[in-house]
């Protein structure tokens, strides 16, 4: 399995093509981003930053279902720290080219909605909510740098909301290629 991970793994970095992107049904989207970091100045200052691992399968061309970990850090001057967690399940919808031809053809816009469980360290787990627009650049066929803004709402007690800017690297991966790597690595 890890063998089969990791030539999956060098196979997408190493792939290059044109711009047509991985989003035929039955590929794979893994990746993550980074969202929502944060510089407080002053003697209010603080840090936040927080983590999103997200995988995914292509139900269709274009539409991809699939789950996200959250994971975040808020660091204040004189040492308190709050940790934030989550988990989500998601679904996306890439427009092709031919829907919205602004920006360059290697991109594609999209739409994300989520919702799930989540909390912050010391109070009750509640009921998340996020959903926003985003960009996917295509460096090659299946590698892609994305920009997501989110709007997070988290509803039972201690309710939170607010807007997130993640910027991430996604790897999207055509299963049939992925089968056909396994079965020539094997030899």
């Amino acid at each position: 399995m890890k063998k089969f991970l990791m030539s999956a793994i060098v196979f997408a970095l190493c792939s290059i093509g044109a711009a047509n992107a991985q989003l035929e049904k039955g590929s794979v989207l893994v990746g993550g981003s980074i969202g929502d970091i944060q510089f407080g100045l002053g003697s209010g200052s603080y840090f936040s930053l927080n983590l999103t691992p997200r995988v995914g399968y292509f139900v269709q061309d274009n539409l991809a279902f699939g789950a996200k970990v959250n994971a975040g850090f808020t660091g204040q001057r004189g040492g308190n720290t709050t940790f934030s967690y989550g988990l989500n399940a998601f679904g996306r919808y890439y427009l092709g080219n031919k829907e919205v031809e602004i920006g360059p053809k290697e991109g594609h816009f999209f739409g994300e909605v989520g919702v799930g469980l989540g909390g912050v360290q010391g109070a009750p787990v509640g009921f998340n909510v996020n959903f926003g627009p985003g960009y996917a650049y295509f460096l090659n066929e299946h590698v892609a740098l994305e920009a997501l803004a989110l709007y997070n709402g988290q509803f039972g007690k201690g309710s939170v909301n607010g807007l997130s800017l993640n910027v991430g690297l996604q790897i999207y991966l055509p299963v049939s290629k992925l089968e056909a790597r396994a079965k020539s690595l094997k030899k």
